[in-house]
């Protein structure tokens, strides 16, 4: 396979091995952006090559040893050299670094001896096409020992011409090295004296500060996206998965989401998949767009603070949300499947070690929305367990703690039972099945007629507990709790969090799945 070196302008290719600038060279293969994401990330902003990103990593991926220290990565020098400095060590080359500009003086030559003429002419420097490869060459000390600029006595250089003319070195037509940025050599100076324009009219002033207000919302946008994907702890924070995650959900879903149309409310067309966007060009990337998503999901941000963060209205944050929200439920539903009974036998934790039969824990969730203004709404979204109005869903985990169901909501007065019926729970239920429920599940003919079991604690009916019905129940409410754990998880979403707003019911059933199959790419809850 052919290898290319990715870091700034080096040219270093496994198919030129035998020309001269590449002895010795070995390849370094890039850091894994799902298993060394930081890594990874501090390589490629070393690199400093436009156009290359994380997500443009692969198995392919290498550096040359040319960019590191000791020739390859130590536990000194574990990173490469970095291919464009700061703009503090730019200022520094620039006073700091100047080459030493050699002009013609052939009228006033004093005939000095033939070698001292030649010096004056040649110089050895490095081939640098920009400061910023000036300010590499003043960090890598491997330059400092390989170049020397030659001073000479007799060189005259010009201080009493005006000081916005200034010194320009040309090269004669000189062959260069192919791999002459890596390579010291040398070349015959010409000098010229030019003029540049340095005072900057008000309509200079002006145009900038156009240019620069009608690209604000860019600003902001790519602020929001650097602070996000900056590590793992933040993207963490603000979406709800990690950076390696994120980067592999966003390769699998940005092919189909680069022809997503928004969501237009009834006169979207759901099996007009293959069309053409319509409409004026967005402001907002897709990948944006994902993260605007992930991040009203998250942290619960409101349209109006999300908008004013992107630059954009809170209406196209609103039918942004809307859209992704219902585009995601339909790419992510693999996410949340049913397991077969291999499956769990395969990994079964330990609190289920006395149930093997076990197939999932069912449990209750209940959401805040907000007072309905109809009576009857109220009447029927009313939880006497909550003493608010609610909705409810019916959640499913397998034993090791990843949703495997989750059903649509339903109003907060529903029963345990009718909604285990309504939802389509029982659809997934094979026999000899063993489901595990809190003793609101009253079920065990609905199960029963499936060929399945249930298994809840027992009741006391009015008498004491046996020693071997306290000890069920407490093998019972062991496994139990981790139902309770998977629902917590599924909270820190905060946009289920608080008050519901009734705006929102359209969409609540889909952003209820997503934030669930998101849940399941986290760390395995139950070892």
């Amino acid at each position: 396979m052919v290898k290319h070196c990715c870091w700034g302008t080096c040219r270093s290719d496994s198919r030129y091995a035998d020309r001269e600038y590449m002895s010795g060279t070995t390849w370094i293969p890039f850091p894994k952006p799902f298993s060394q994401p930081d890594k990874c990330r501090r390589w490629v902003d070393l690199c400093g090559r436009k156009g290359f990103s994380v997500a443009k990593v692969n198995k392919g991926t290498y550096i040359c040893s040319k960019h590191f220290i000791e020739g390859k990565p130590t536990s000194d020098h574990p990173d490469p050299l970095p291919a464009v400095g700061t703009s503090y060590d730019i200022q520094r080359a620039k006073k700091r670094k100047r080459r030493v500009l050699i002009r013609s003086s052939a009228n006033k030559a004093t005939g000095a001896d033939n070698k001292k003429k030649k010096r004056e002419s040649i110089e050895l420097a490095e081939h640098t096409e920009s400061v910023e490869e000036a300010v590499l060459i003043e960090n890598m000390e491997v330059a400092a020992n390989e170049v020397s600029i030659v001073e000479d006595d007799s060189v005259e250089t010009s201080h009493d011409h005006d000081e916005n003319t200034h010194s320009v070195v040309k090269e004669e037509d000189i062959p260069l090295a192919d791999h002459a940025y890596c390579t010291p050599h040398y070349k015959i100076l010409n000098a010229c004296s030019i003029g540049c324009q340095t005072d900057i009219t008000l309509a200079d002033l002006s145009r900038y500060d156009n240019i620069h207000m009608k690209d604000e919302g860019s600003m902001r946008r790519s602020f929001i996206m650097a602070d996000v994907l900056k590590d793992d702890k933040s993207c963490k924070f603000y979406t709800g998965i990690s950076l390696a995650v994120f980067y592999l959900l966003w390769n699998c879903l940005k092919l189909k989401a680069s022809r997503l149309s928004y969501w237009r409310g009834s006169d979207t067309n759901m099996n007009n998949t293959n069309a053409r966007r319509k409409g004026r060009k967005r402001l907002l990337t897709c990948m944006e767009e994902f993260v605007m998503t992930l991040m009203r999901a998250r942290r619960g941000i409101d349209t109006t603070t999300l908008g004013a963060m992107f630059g954009v209205q809170p209406g196209t944050v609103s039918k942004i949300f809307t859209t992704w929200i219902s585009f995601l439920r339909l790419e992510l539903k693999f996410l949340v499947s049913w397991p077969t009974k291999d499956q769990i036998r395969k990994r079964l934790p330990k609190c289920c070690k006395y149930f093997p039969n076990t197939k999932c824990i069912i449990d209750c969730t209940e959401y805040f929305v907000q007072k309905p203004s109809l009576p009857s709404s109220q009447r029927i979204t009313w939880s006497s367990y909550k003493h608010h109005n609610t909705f409810k869903s019916l959640v499913a985990i397998t034993p090791t703690g990843s949703f495997c169901f989750v059903s649509d909501l339903f109003t907060g007065s529903i029963s345990d039972k009718r909604i285990v019926e309504e939802s389509g729970f029982l659809n997934h239920i094979e026999r000899g099945d063993d489901i595990m429920a809190d003793r609101g599940f009253l079920i065990r003919g609905n199960l029963a007629l499936k060929g399945a079991t249930l298994n809840i604690p027992p009741f006391s009916c009015n008498k004491q507990l046996s020693g071997v019905a306290v000890t069920k129940t407490r093998r019972i409410a062991r496994a139990r709790i981790h139902v309770e754990r998977a629902i917590g998880r599924l909270k820190c979403f905060n946009v289920l969090q608080g008050v519901i707003p009734l705006k929102v019911k359209p969409i609540i059933d889909q952003v209820v799945f997503v934030c669930a199959a998101l849940c399941n790419l986290d760390k395995q809850l139950v070892k």
